[in-house]
């Protein structure tokens, strides 16, 4: 993978090159910012750059809207006063000391008790693993909440589990399982109950054809609004 940089009207782009045995160019503006751009082996250097300069206003676009998106896999350290997303409000971090370690929200806040002086990274992980316990604690009853309201359209999944994923806020296995990502838990309520009917839909069809997209918009007429709301 080569690393350029591509000057833009409001400054230098961090540009990343990944080649391989694919047959077309693709560029896609990364959060953070930074631009990655796809291309066969054969394509030379100062082609797929001039092709880059050529789609400069559509670059410059999308690095405004992602430029101060946290990478994934880039560690958000936690401390007192940090703002944490959760369930479509903001919640201000609170360090509390006591004899046994805790998390927990109230009203605005969410609190984490702890002992000694821990490292910032130890309130990291705290709140990490807060998350995903919240995360089981909703995702799955809500999944079957919404399959029980649209039983006449989409059948009940066979099994909801829920993790950590990079790229994907669902995902739907052909056995009737459905996976959502913990970090739903930081969305609005309507945007995860988006997911959760888009994934609930794929029980019924596995693609995104026609079929599809008729039946989400009989349960969700406005899911393209969402799903704009959830790219954001």
């Amino acid at each position: 993978m080569g690393r350029r940089t591509l000057t833009l009207a409001s400054g230098e782009v961090e540009v990343s090159i990944v080649r391989s045995a694919r047959r077309t160019v693709a560029l896609h503006v990364q959060p953070g910012g930074t631009l990655l751009i796809r291309a066969p082996w054969y394509v030379p250097l100062t082609t797929l750059m001039q092709f880059a300069v050529k789609k400069s206003a559509w670059i410059e676009r999308h690095v405004r809207r992602l430029k101060n998106v946290t990478p994934p896999g880039v560690p958000v350290i936690i401390g007192e006063g940090s703002a944490l997303p959760f369930l479509g409000r903001m919640l201000t971090v609170k360090v509390n000391h006591g004899p046994a370690r805790r998390v927990r929200y109230c009203d605005d806040s969410l609190v984490l008790t702890v002992s000694g002086n821990p490292a910032p990274e130890e309130l990291t992980r705290m709140t990490e693993a807060w998350y995903l316990r919240e995360a089981k604690a909703y995702l799955p009853d809500r999944t079957i909440s919404l399959a029980v309201r649209y039983a006449h359209l989409v059948p009940a999944p066979g099994n909801v589990s829920v993790r950590k994923m990079k790229r994907r806020w669902g995902t739907c296995h052909s056995g009737g399982t459905i996976v959502l990502n913990r970090e739903l838990m930081k969305k609005d309520p309507a945007l995860i109950d988006y997911v959760i009917v888009h994934e609930l839909c794929h029980l019924v069809h596995h693609n995104h054809g026609r079929e599809y997209y008729e039946l989400l918009a009989s349960i969700m007429p406005d899911f393209r609004e969402l799903r704009k709301r959830l790219q954001q």
